[in-house]
């Protein structure tokens, strides 16, 4: 299971056995990332850089909102989040949990997910806005390539957070105050739910609020076009009919969907904001994170929601 949804596909047929018509198609993925806006809003920004030589990322930030910019070494791709281990792991533990919840999609028993990012491609960047509270983190980021035999590679740098100075003086002029101003929410929800809001979504550059609203599951946001006429249902059924190695009848949604966006895992309480600009078309948004108590990607328990974008 990775966050690029084809690769999803790929596992499924592979294991499965079904359908070398869905095998045999090249990924469709085309990116909507965006900064035409969120680069102008004056947070101060963080830059993370991540390839073979390792992780760079500031040692310590003051509490607050940042624009994190990610990047990779070519021919890479990348990710990024900013992880609070529980205490007690070992450096080896603690990486080999991280790389469990980025790459497997595996929520660790113990751990805060802020959130976070991937890049659309080798070679290329992406930026979001993350609201970092005081406390130890770990700049969880990792490098890897597409296709088959990938090997994802993840390097841990630890970062701490505290809170501002009393004898700072607010300057109101350098640092906005307060949350971003989003044109769209995505509520993500403990009964497994997205909620996406207004609908129509507006095409067209937009910030995105993406907030975890829940206390017990921790979620993330794949985002792909799908045809127009797809239900949730649909999809719902698509993957447990995956789950349970039986084709779907007929031309499968999945197969025909387009990868355009994501947000990584974060928990409970925790907000970042992205920048997508997205063409007039239908979309859904799904989670493939694995709930710990059924073994299940919570996307075949009714986490997808549908959209459109006008």
């Amino acid at each position: 299971m990775r966050r690029l949804l084809w690769l999803f596909l790929v596992a499924t047929v592979a294991a499965t056995g079904w359908g070398t018509a869905v095998s045999a198609q090249e990924p469709k993925v085309d990116p909507a990332f965006s900064n035409e806006i969120i680069t102008t809003l004056g947070y101060p920004e963080v830059e993370v850089a991540v390839g073979p030589d390792g992780v760079q990322a500031p040692a310590a930030l003051e509490a607050g909102i940042y624009l994190v910019t990610l990047s990779v070494s070519e021919p890479y791709v990348g990710y990024l989040n900013f992880m609070q281990p529980p205490a007690g792991l070992s450096a080896d533990e603690t990486t080999e949990q991280a790389l469990a919840a980025a790459r497997d999609d595996l929520v660790q028993p113990g751990w805060v997910y802020a959130g976070g990012t991937n890049t659309p491609g080798s070679g290329e960047t992406a930026s979001f806005l993350v609201d970092l509270r005081p406390g130890d983190y770990q700049v969880a980021a990792s490098y890897y390539t597409m296709g088959e035999g990938e090997t994802e590679v993840l390097k841990l740098a630890p970062l701490a957070v505290t809170a501002p100075a009393a004898s700072a003086t607010p300057n109101a002029a350098a640092t906005p105050v307060g949350e971003p101003p989003a044109a769209v929410t995505l509520e993500e929800t403990d009964n497994l739910q997205y909620i996406v809001s207004p609908e129509p979504v507006p095409a067209g550059p937009q910030i995105w609020k993406i907030t975890n609203t829940g206390t017990m599951h921790a979620h993330h946001v794949v985002m792909v076009r799908v045809p127009d006429g797809t239900t949730k249902q649909q999809i719902i059924s698509e993957f447990n009919s995956m789950m349970a190695g039986t084709p779907p009848a007929g031309d499968a949604v999945m197969s025909q969907s387009v990868w355009v966006a994501y947000a990584a895992l974060q928990s409970g309480g925790w907000t970042t904001w992205a920048e997508f600009d997205l063409k007039p078309a239908t979309y859904a948004v799904i989670c493939y994170i694995f709930d710990p108590a059924t073994g299940r990607p919570h996307a075949a328990d009714g986490m997808v929601t549908v959209f459109s974008v006008a």
